[in-house]
C-alpha cells in the first residue's frame, strides 16, 4: 500500500508542485540567481514527500527554470536564450533585446600560424589568421565562449580595430568592403574541456552547444571561420526558413 502511495505521488503531485513553485517564485519576487527553499523546507511548504518534491526540481531545472548548484542549493535560472542557427550575421549581433544586455570580454587575440584544420577549411589559402577568442555574458552570466579565425591576408591589422564590444562583421563590412554570400554551419553536442571550464565556470558534465561556422564571400571562397559554445541549458535554439513563393 505504502509503495503505491509514493507512486501516485510521484505521478500526479509533482505537476501541482511545480505549478506551486512557480506561484511561490513569482509570488515573493524570486529573480534569476535567488535561492529557492531547500526540499525540507518544500516539502513542509506543500505537504509532499521529498520524491515529489526531487521530480518536482528535476522538471523545472529540465526546462531551464531551475539551476542546482552542487554543496549551495537551488537556485531561480534566467529564460533560456533563444538562438536563430540560419542566421548570417555574427553570432553576438542578433543577441541584445529589450530585456537583456550582451557584453563581450576579449580573451585573447593573437596572430597564429596556419594549421591542418585551417587549411582544409579555407582551403589553405593562407598562411596566417588572427585568433581572436571572446567570452559572451547575458545578464553578467557566462553564455558562451567564441573563436574567430581571419586570414591576415584578406584583413591586414584588423587586430588593431577590435575591441570587446566591436563587432567584426561590421568592421570587414565597412572597413574592408567584404560581402558575405552565403553560411555554413555545423552543430554539435559535446562536454567541455578544461580550457572551456575555467572560461565558461562549469564542470565536465555541462553539455554544451558547439557551432562550427564558415562563411563565404562573392567569390564563394571563404572569408571568415568560427566556433562557438554555447551553455546548452541556458539557450533554445530556433531554425526557421522563410519559403519565397512562387
Amino acid at each position: 500500500m505504502e509503495k503505491d502511495n509514493l507512486n501516485r505521488d510521484q505521478l500526479y503531485l509533482y505537476e501541482e508542485i511545480m505549478t506551486g513553485l512557480m506561484h511561490y517564485i513569482k509570488s515573493n519576487g524570486l529573480k534569476e540567481g535567488d535561492r529557492i527553499p531547500t526540499e525540507k523546507e518544500l516539502g513542509d511548504l506543500f505537504k509532499a514527500s521529498r520524491i515529489s518534491i526531487r521530480r518536482a526540481i528535476k522538471e523545472l531545472v529540465d526546462e531551464g527554470t531551475l539551476t542546482i548548484v552542487r554543496g549551495k542549493g537551488t537556485f531561480v535560472s534566467a529564460p533560456r536564450k533563444e538562438i536563430h542557427l540560419l542566421d548570417l550575421q555574427g553570432f553576438t549581433e542578433g543577441l541584445t533585446t529589450e530585456n537583456d544586455t550582451i557584453t563581450k570580454d576579449i580573451i585573447s587575440i593573437q596572430k597564429i600560424k596556419s594549421n591542418p584544420d585551417l587549411d582544409k577549411i579555407f582551403n589553405s589559402r593562407y598562411k596566417e589568421y588572427i585568433e581572436l577568442v571572446r567570452k559572451v555574458y547575458r545578464n553578467d552570466q557566462a553564455l558562451s565562449v567564441d573563436y574567430a579565425y581571419l586570414p591576415v591576408d584578406l584583413y591586414p591589422g584588423i587586430e588593431e580595430k577590435i575591441t570587446p564590444e566591436s563587432s567584426t562583421f561590421a568592421i570587414i563590412h565597412d572597413e574592408y568592403a567584404v560581402k558575405f554570400k552565403r553560411v555554413r554551419k555545423n552543430l554539435e553536442f559535446v562536454y567541455p574541456d578544461e580550457e572551456l571550464q575555467t572560461h565558461l565556470k562549469v564542470n565536465n558534465f555541462n553539455l554544451l552547444v558547439l557551432v562550427d561556422k564558415v562563411i563565404y564571400g562573392e567569390q564563394d571562397l571563404p572569408v571568415h571561420y568560427s566556433k562557438y559554445y554555447l551553455i546548452a541549458e541556458r539557450v533554445q535554439l530556433r531554425l526557421e526558413h522563410i519559403i519565397n513563393p512562387e
